[in-house]
């Protein structure tokens, strides 16, 4: 009888050893998966498009005679997400008995802001017959500074939010379909 009880606990425990071992594999089995997914750079889950009037009315100095004025028409498109560079295995948690998921998100930024040249239209320009026309560098200048005030109002212009809203449904939806009955989408701050 004792002969056979001491197979039967290096078997149980032999058992239960190799339980645990291959729930600590499968968690992190599991983090891998949900990270393979990141592989991609960015993730963009918004594009907006703007349009940004861009006005000039060249003050004339004390030496200077007439007016100069210019007005642009341009079309800008944002593309705004989360870059997935950021994110990480110790960004997910999983609690497999409950099948609950947590995962950190990097914040949500501007990706891409792209002006196209055929996309920037002049709509207006008079110059007085004592000034100079604008120069490219005039025009470039004035259109760097529609492009940065734009840069300057991505908060107003709510495109982070509905970054935000869209990532933390496409990771929902896509854990939920993964087979986790709990899903819990956290943003890191910036």
């Amino acid at each position: 009888m004792k002969r056979l009880i001491f197979p039967v606990l290096l078997v149980l425990i032999l058992v239960s050893c190799d339980k645990e071992v291959a729930e600590v594999i499968t968690v992190e089995q599991e983090k891998a998966n949900v990270c393979s997914f990141a592989k991609a750079a960015e993730l963009g889950t918004v594009e907006y498009t703007v349009v940004k009037v861009i006005k000039a009315n060249d003050v004339p100095e004390w030496y200077k005679f007439g007016d100069r004025k210019i007005l642009f028409n341009c079309k800008a498109t944002l593309k705004a997400g989360i870059d997935m560079a950021k994110f990480s295995e110790e960004d997910v948690t999983i609690d497999q008995v409950s099948k609950h998921i947590t995962i950190c998100l990097p914040a949500p930024q501007l990706l891409n802001l792209d002006i196209k040249p055929d996309d920037i239209k002049l709509v207006y320009e008079k110059v007085s017959f004592f000034r100079s026309d604008f120069s490219a560098n005039d025009r470039n200048s004035l259109l760097a500074q529609g492009e940065k005030d734009i840069n300057d109002n991505i908060a107003e212009l709510g495109i982070l939010a509905d970054a935000e809203k869209n990532a933390r449904l496409y990771f929902e939806t896509m854990l939920q379909q993964m087979g986790y009955t709990s899903v819990t989408i956290k943003f890191k701050e910036e």
